[in-house]
């Protein structure tokens, strides 16, 4: 039996991952019957037991601490010689500066040199788009030869994380793939994206600028389906790879995408208005967050508000010509999805 080891399995990615172990994705063939000859094994806080337990049961082995110990990463690797390591914990939006630090940086050197001295197998370790900061124009996606210029501080923090990766890869001491996620959405997702959902629905969300700038997605199933290809293709070891939707959306599309899935298919009706404001204030609230940041203070709006008017998109060639990733969820299909678990869920009240 092959172990798989999950950490930041509490969160909702983290979740759709052991379900997709579990129970297979119905539209990606390859993801079907793989937890026959595995045994899911998950490093969380204690105080996530409960929540994880209700879902899972006894079907997962569950390992708690945090990854900011050296010792508990240790107690949760040991003796898991061999297995397969997933690496999902993250920090987005901190409540102070050095958490991003201390948990995206720090904690990926904690639970990788355990993962080292413990002869784990192969590491999978979950980044973003942040380290790469914004497209220059809507002519230049995102790529794996893309040069790191981070966006603020959390972005400074994820690359810090990749140039480690990358260097425990060059040395040898481990196989790693690095998986570059766009922004996600889908079942378990946290208050704020429902509240994004809200907004839009309602009529209250900002459009900041013309609306026309481009932005990756992924559905949580398609960024599930894209970790197990990393999992299971041996040519992803020591390549990192973009995992999104086929193509970008702009923004004005996105919300009209999800007032249009509302309604077809929920008998949702959204009002058909939005909060405009000038381009000048998502250029505003850089500054803003740039000086919040420079204090080591964080506050998320400000942060959201700074990226709402930008181009942040990628390619997935690579990541289609190696893994042989096929994303057949696009915005229309992954929004409905994640609606239809939204209201089997009770969280569906616009």
């Amino acid at each position: 039996m092959k172990n798989i080891l999950i950490t930041g399995a509490s969160g909702w990615l983290g979740i759709n991952l052991i379900n997709a172990f579990l129970k297979g994705i119905d539209i990606y063939p390859e993801t079907h019957n793989l937890s026959e000859n595995l045994n899911i094994n998950v490093f969380i806080p204690k105080n996530e037991h409960e929540k994880l337990f209700r879902l899972f049961g006894d079907k997962i082995n569950y390992f708690y601490g945090d990854v900011t110990s050296f010792d508990d990463c240790k107690s949760f690797l040991n003796n898991f010689k061999g297995g397969v390591l997933f690496h999902l914990v993250g920090i987005i939006h901190p409540r102070k500066i050095s958490d991003l630090y201390n948990v995206n940086f720090q904690g990926t050197k904690n639970i990788c040199q355990n993962a080292i001295d413990n002869n784990i197998e192969k590491i999978i370790v979950l980044s973003s788009n942040s380290p790469f900061g914004l497209n220059i124009n809507q002519n230049t996606p995102f790529d794996e030869n893309s040069k790191y210029n981070p966006y603020f501080n959390y972005g400074r923090s994820k690359m810090l994380m990749e140039e480690y990766i990358r260097e425990i890869q060059k040395k040898k001491l481990i196989d790693t793939v690095l998986v570059r996620a766009m922004w996600f959405y889908g079942p378990h997702q946290p208050d704020r994206q429902n509240l994004f959902f809200e907004m839009i629905n309602k009529g209250k969300v900002p459009l900041v600028g013309s609306g026309d700038n481009l932005r990756s997605m992924s559905n949580t199933e398609n960024l599930s389906y894209g970790l197990i290809l990393a999992y299971l293709k041996e040519k992803a070891v020591g390549n990192a790879y973009w995992i999104a939707d086929r193509k970008p959306y702009s923004q004005i599309e996105i919300i009209m995408t999800i007032r249009k899935v509302l309604l077809e298919h929920f008998s949702i009706e959204s009002k058909n208005k939005n909060i405009r404001l000038p381009g000048f204030f998502s250029d505003l609230a850089y500054v803003a967050d740039a000086i919040l940041q420079k204090t080591g203070l964080y506050n998320s709006k400000i942060h959201v508000l700074s990226e709402l008017s930008k181009n942040i998109f990628c390619t997935i060639e690579k990541t289609e010509k190696d893994l042989g990733y096929n994303p057949k969820i696009d915005l229309s299909l992954g929004l409905k999805r994640n609606f239809q678990w939204m209201q089997s869920n009770n969280s569906l009240k616009f």
